[in-house]
Order: C-alpha cells, then sequence, then structure tokens
C-alpha cells in the first residue's frame, strides 16, 4: 500500500524497518513544545528536541529524501501602526458638519450656524431634494459658537388658525424632500471649488431639522487623503487655500464618518433596505451604505459577491448595520468571496502604517512510526481477513482532516484564518485589518490578512515595533499549532479483522488481505502501527511596504519602500518630512531573526543614479536559512523571524510480527514434530543431489555447444578425453532350436554324432 508518496512498505526490508524507523511521539506535551521552540529561540532559551539529529529517523528521512513532496507555502500581511507626531500631518482646510440640538428657549429650529476656526469667511447655498434653492436669512446668534454666521431656512409656515412655529409638525412644509445639498465655499476664494455636501436624513427635512441647528465648521484638519496635495498643486494660479471635505462628527460621541460614507442620521432602515435590493437585483452595492463591498467591474466578480452574500436577508443585514456594523466582503486565499460583519471605524485621524508581508512554509522533515493503531493475534494454524481503511474515505472526512502543513482548500485556509482571528488579543485591530485589506482583496489580490499590531510603534524609540512582531509570531504559532493538531486528531486509519467486511459507498482507499498462521505450537503476533511525518515550519519576512491610513478603506494608499518619500510628500508637513522618513527607517533596521540576530540587511538605500534620487528598498535576493532536526538545511526568501516543527499523522501503516514464547506443544507431539522436520531433511537433500546432478550434466552440454560453435579442435580433443563416452555394444544372443517328429533336437553334438 502507497503512504503518501514517500515509499511503499512492502519494498522495505522487514528487518530493516524495525532496525531503522524510529518514533514520532504524539503527546500532549510534545504539541506544546512544538509550538513554542520557536518563540524560544528567539529569546536565546532554546528547548532541547525529543527527537534528537541523527535518530533512526534521520537516516529514513536520507533514504527517501528524494521522493518528499514539495514544501506549501502560503503569504499574509501584518499591519504595524507607527507613531507620528500630531504636528507632523500635512494639513488643509477641512469643512466638518453635525447636527445640534436647540437649546431650550432658543428660536432655532431650522437654523444653519457657519463656524470658521481657520479665519476663512464661509459662505453657503442650500437646496432641498427637488434642487431647488432655498433663501437663508439672519437668525439670533448661536449660543454654543459666539463666533458662527449664523442664517434660517424656514421650513414650514403657519396657516391661519394653526400653532406657532415652535410646535412641531404643524404648518406648510417649505422645503421638499429629505435631503438638503450644500455648497459651501469662502469669501475671496480663487480656483477654489465649492465643497458639495449631500446630507441624507431619511424622513422629511422639517421633521428632522424640528428642534435642530445643522452646523458646518471649516478648521485645519490633518490630511484624509493622500489625494489631496496633488489635487492642490493641480490647481491653476492664482489660487487661494483648498477646502475638502472632512466628514461628519457625531456631537455625543465624537465619532467621524468620512464624507463618502452616510452618518448614523441617515443610516436608516429604509435607507438600507432600498440600497441592498438594489444590490441584490443589479449587483451594484452603494458605497455610501457598503462601503467595503467592492464588487469589481467585471461581471465574475459580481457575481462571486452575490453568492458570498446569498444567504442574507435584508433584515439581517439593516439590523447590523443600524448597530453600528458594517459589511466586509472579501477575497479567501483560494479566490472565493467570503463576508463579514466588522465595527465601522469611528475617527478620520491619519496613521502611517509598516506593511509587512509574510509567508509560511512548511518543509517535509523526518518520517517514523507513531502510535499503535491495532494489535491482534492468530492461534496455530488460524487465518483470518484484515481490511485497512484510511481516513481519506469520503470527502468530509478530507475536509476535517486537511492541514496548511500538507494541503490545499478552502475548508483549511478558511480554519486556519478563523484561528489566526481568534488569537488576536484587540479585536478592534482584527477589524481594522479587515477594513484595510477590504477592497484590495475585492479587487482580487487576494492574500490571507493577518490581522495588526495591538499598540503603536513608540515615535523616537528604534525598533519599538519588535514587540508588535513578537506578538504577531506568537499567535501565528498558536494558529499552526492548533491547525496541526485539529487535523492530525482525526485522520484516523482503521483496520478491521473480518470475514464479511461490507464496502461503503462512494470512493475509498481500502486493502484486505488474508492472513495464516502456519505455526502449529505458537502464537503469532501483529502490530500496526500509523506513520507520522514530521514538518518544519519557518514564517519569513519578504517584503515590507508602507500605506497611509486613517481607518476607513478609502483612504488606503500602499506604496513599497522605493516611494516612500512619494508618499511622505503626500501627507507630512515638509518641515517634519525628514524625520518622519528616519523613524519609518529604523524600525526597519532593528527586525530580528528566530536566532534573535538583528538584520538590517534586510532593507538597503539605493544611492541617486541619474534623475533618480536616493531611496530605500527590500534588498533584492536576500534569503535566510534553517537547519531542520533531520540536518537538512532549508533556505527561504527573506528573512526567518521564527520556526518550528509540527508532528501530522498520515494515512500510512507499518506492521510488525512477532512469535508468542509459549509452547502449546507436549513432549509427544514435539517428538513427532522432530522426527517430522527430519524425513523432510532427508528428502529434501535427496532433491538437492539430483539437482546438482542435472546443473553439472546442462553445464557439460554448453560446454559442448561452445567448443563446437568455435571450432576448436584440440578443445575438441581434451573433451573428448576428460569426458569418456562409454562404448554400446549391442550384443544379440540367437539359438536356432529344430525339433524332430521322433523328438530328437536337431543341431545337437549327440545327435550329430
Amino acid at each position: 500500500m502507497a503512504i503518501d508518496g514517500y515509499f511503499r512498505i512492502a519494498d522495505l526490508d522487514h528487518d530493516a524497518i524495525r532496525a531503522r524507523v524510529g518514533v514520532l511521539p504524539e503527546t500532549p506535551a510534545r504539541t506544546m513544545m512544538a509550538a513554542d521552540r520557536g518563540i524560544r529561540r528567539r529569546t536565546g532559551n532554546p528547548m532541547p528536541d525529543p527527537i534528537a539529529t541523527g535518530s533512526p529517523l534521520s537516516a529514513v528521512a536520507s533514504a527517501v529524501d528524494h521522493d518528499l513532496p514539495e514544501p506549501t507555502s502560503y503569504r499574509g500581511r501584518f499591519l504595524i501602526p507607527l507613531n507620528v507626531p500630531g504636528d507632523a500631518w500635512l494639513r488643509f482646510h477641512g469643512i466638518s458638519y453635525w447636527l445640534d440640538p436647540v437649546p431650550a428657549g432658543d428660536v432655532g429650529t431650522g437654523s444653519l450656524s457657519l463656524i470658521s476656526e481657520d479665519g476663512l469667511e464661509l459662505s453657503c447655498e442650500v437646496y432641498d431634494g427637488t434642487g431647488r434653492q432655498i433663501n437663508l436669512f439672519d437668525q439670533v446668534p448661536d449660543r454654543r459658537n459666539p463666533g458662527a454666521k449664523s442664517l434660517l431656512m424656514t421650513l414650514r409656515e403657519t396657516l391661519p388658525g394653526d400653532p406657532p412655529l415652535d410646535v412641531p409638525h404643524f404648518g406648510r412644509t417649505l422645503v421638499e424632500g429629505t435631503s438638503l445639498t450644500l455648497r459651501v465655499n469662502y469669501a475671496g476664494s480663487g480656483n477654489v471649488k465649492d465643497v458639495v455636501l449631500r446630507i441624507e436624513f431619511g424622513e422629511q427635512v422639517a421633521l428632522a431639522m424640528d428642534r435642530r441647528r445643522l452646523c458646518v465648521r471649516a478648521a485645519l484638519q490633518p490630511v484624509t487623503s493622500t489625494a489631496l496635495r496633488a489635487a492642490d498643486e493641480a490647481r491653476p494660479q492664482p489660487r487661494t487655500p483648498l477646502i475638502y471635505l472632512h466628514g461628519y462628527e457625531d456631537p455625543d460621541t465624537g465619532a467621524e464618518t468620512i464624507g463618502g460614507r452616510l452618518p448614523p442620521i441617515a443610516l436608516t432602515r429604509e435607507r438600507i433596505t432600498q440600497a441592498w435590493q438594489n444590490a441584490r437585483t443589479s449587483g451594484f452595492f452603494d458605497p455610501a451604505v457598503f462601503p467595503n463591498v467592492a464588487a469589481g467591474q467585471d461581471q465574475a466578480a459580481r457575481a462571486g459577491v452575490l453568492q458570498a452574500v446569498g444567504d442574507l436577508d435584508e433584515a439581517g443585514v439593516a439590523e447590523r448595520l443600524l448597530a453600528g456594523d458594517r459589511l466586509v466582503v472579501y477575497r479567501e486565499a483560494t479566490g472565493t468571496f467570503t463576508y463579514r460583519f466588522v465595527p465601522a471605524p469611528v475617527h478620520c485621524a491619519p496613521g502611517l502604517v509598516l506593511v509587512e508581508y509574510y509567508r509560511l512554509t512548511s518543509f517535509p522533515a523526518r518520517y517514523g512510526a507513531g502510535r499503535t493503531v491495532k494489535t491482534f493475534s492468530l492461534l496455530p494454524g488460524e487465518r483470518t481477513a484484515i481490511r485497512i481503511s484510511t481516513y481519506k474515505r469520503s470527502s468530509e472526512s478530507l475536509q476535517k482532516t486537511s492541514s496548511i502543513l500538507d494541503a490545499t482548500s478552502n475548508e483549511t485556509e478558511a480554519e486556519f484564518a478563523r484561528t489566526i482571528n481568534s488569537e488576536q488579543s484587540n479585536q478592534a485591530n482584527a477589524s481594522q485589518s479587515f477594513e484595510y485589506r477590504a477592497e484590495i482583496e475585492a479587487q482580487g489580490q487576494a492574500n490571507w490578512g493577518w490581522g495588526s499590531a495591538s499598540a503603536r510603534a513608540s515615535a523616537g524609540v528604534s525598533g519599538s515595533t519588535g514587540s508588535a512582531r513578537e506578538e504577531f509570531t506568537k499567535n501565528l504559532t498558536n494558529a499552526v499549532s492548533q491547525n496541526t493538531a485539529r487535523a492530525s486528531a482525526r485522520r484516523e486509519v482503521q483496520i478491521d479483522t473480518s470475514i464479511d467486511v461490507k464496502l461503503e459507498q462512494g470512493e475509498e482507499s481500502a486493502v484486505e488481505r488474508t492472513l495464516e498462521n502456519i505455526n502449529v505450537s505458537r502464537t503469532l503476533n501483529f502490530v500496526f502501527r500509523q506513520m507520522n511525518q514530521e514538518y518544519v515550519t519557518l514564517l519569513h519576512l519578504v517584503d515590507v511596504r508602507v500605506a497611509f491610513f486613517n481607518g476607513h478603506a478609502e483612504s488606503r494608499d500602499e506604496v513599497p519602500l522605493s516611494e516612500l518619500d512619494r508618499l511622505l510628500r503626500d501627507c507630512v508637513d515638509p518641515d517634519h518630512l525628514d524625520a518622519v522618513r528616519t523613524e519609518v527607517l529604523a524600525q526597519l533596521a532593528t527586525i530580528a531573526d528566530h536566532t534573535g540576530r538583528i538584520r538590517d540587511d534586510l532593507v538597503e538605500i539605493v544611492p541617486a543614479d541619474g534623475d533618480r534620487l536616493a531611496h530605500a528598498r527590500v534588498r533584492p535576493g536576500i534569503t535566510s536559512s534553517y537547519t531542520g532536526p533531520d540536518g537538512r538545511t532549508h533556505t527561504v526568501p527573506g528573512v526567518i523571524v521564527t520556526a518550528g516543527e509540527q508532528v501530522l499523522r498520515t494515512d500510512g501503516v507499518t506492521v510488525d510480527a512477532f512469535l508468542g514464547e509459549g509452547d502449546a506443544l507436549d513432549a509427544y507431539s514435539t517428538g513427532l514434530q522432530q522426527q517430522a522436520v527430519r524425513a523432510k531433511e532427508a528428502a529434501n537433500q535427496g532433491a538437492e543431489i539430483d539437482n546438482e546432478a542435472r546443473q553439472a550434466e546442462a553445464e557439460q552440454r554448453r560446454l559442448a555447444v561452445r567448443i563446437v560453435a568455435d571450432n576448436d579442435r584440440e578443445r575438441a580433443d581434451l573433451y573428448q578425453r576428460l569426458f569418456v563416452r562409454q562404448q554400446i555394444v549391442n550384443q544379440i544372443d540367437h539359438a536356432a532350436v529344430t525339433a524332430l517328429p521322433d523328438g530328437d533336437v536337431a543341431g545337437r553334438p549327440d545327435v550329430l554324432g
């Protein structure tokens, strides 16, 4: 029976198996040691390997080295936020808005407050849902914002007999629709486009604005997008300061919603239901309601997204979105779409992120006998049939037993991703990782997102990202161990001893054999042991990028290190640019490998060449090596940050047999057996003599044929002398006897006289 393609048990000498195949123990202690060994190596306190290099397993591994399968490799991304000082960000005049309740006693229903904190005198035009411009009138000042320019929108007018305007729901509505559109600019602006602000209320404006004041503020705000600087420089001269839409600010919680998304005041059940129905019909997901669902432009991507969310109903989606969650649809490593709900970002604070790309590579190492699967005995002269069935006998079992070490399947990768996410100590950071990755993975650039760091790197502290990497490697190592243990525990091999075995329906890998104990006095015992495969798992850092990210997927701008200067120019104040660049490169110069050695050779500075300025990059062709417990050296690209060993059961089985020590015959029966053996030996000796004579005769004939073929007279003469042929004489004795009539015999001497 073939075992994982490594070798066949039938091809190995039975004594060699017993002498050379070692044991890979499967104890909980070994599982925990394998999970923790990589961490201990990095701290300089390596754990002794319970399977020493040079053991019998090493001999087996080297014997089958040419048949070992190729290693498996998976890629993933890890985010480490960098702590950039708040005054280092490039700033523009941002427009924010919110709704304030009107204090008791104020006649402020339907008023508009234009607040300026940066010296710009704001101007605003307001349009209702039909596109009709609304007249604005001077109003009493806003007591909360004394310096604001306060304007009044007439939302209703009273009819004869109506209560005063301060009583809600009475009067004729003058503003149509459920939305307002504001066009904001400032006095004396040159070549500055209006900031268009569309505010969805989800109900009639007159009702939504009742007892409320709409506040619009202009203030110097950190950038929310790296595209702002390019937009500013693209304007013709003469130009005055650029303004942009910063977003909605919740007056109670301070949470911010980026301009392209619906704020909580507009995210009503009706709005969500309408957007969901349109999406299920057309495949287009409104980015204002579903900003993390980017179905792409091609029909196949849209179909994949719709299939992924096929089990969701509009009522459930509305409940989750109203509760503050957002629907994220992304690609898994296999290319299939899946979904997840994550908390919505609560701020638009800018940030720089180190985006580190890792690979998890698993190499097959030692191979040996593991746990005992079955033992049984045959009494003298007994016969039985055995059946060996592996765990690969159904598609369901294959899903449960697949592991990232030796298989690639949707179930394996999904389970591994779930395990990694559960290892995240800070679920907010896990959600941030999903927010970051959703858009690019929906576009087909899928790889595994392995979370984000739980803390920002300390500004000015060289190498403070090391603790984040330590946490990441620990979480990933634990996830690998759990994934391996889950798969290995379900890899059961069944050995049944029966005469009549029913076949299971479907594809099954099974072998049936008949065994007989030909011994007449001793028991024959069989031991079946499941074979184990050890894997060396290496987590290695292969690439580093830098990204601008403010918590919303729309802001993501990820670049390689060679474009770091461009990214910093688009988001960092020129006076702080050199300091921030130095800080970023300092965090990359202290990356430690699995032995704890600092690998400052991962990133190099390329000097200026012609028109190309000096820039940083990941050194091409950089590799790292690791020697496994079997003595083989594995070389992988990048820097190995952790290494460990995992043990998996396989569907291979090795069998050993031995005779029982007890003798079941008495002295008389033993004597009969001895005499039978002597008779057999005598018969064998006679047969052996006859065989030798026949063989000698055959050799003589072959010699004669060669002499004749060579026409060698001298050798022929010697041959005749050596092998003298016995002369055959044909002698016939003849006597003629003739009887005479009188009874005498003719020819007798006495008769002839």
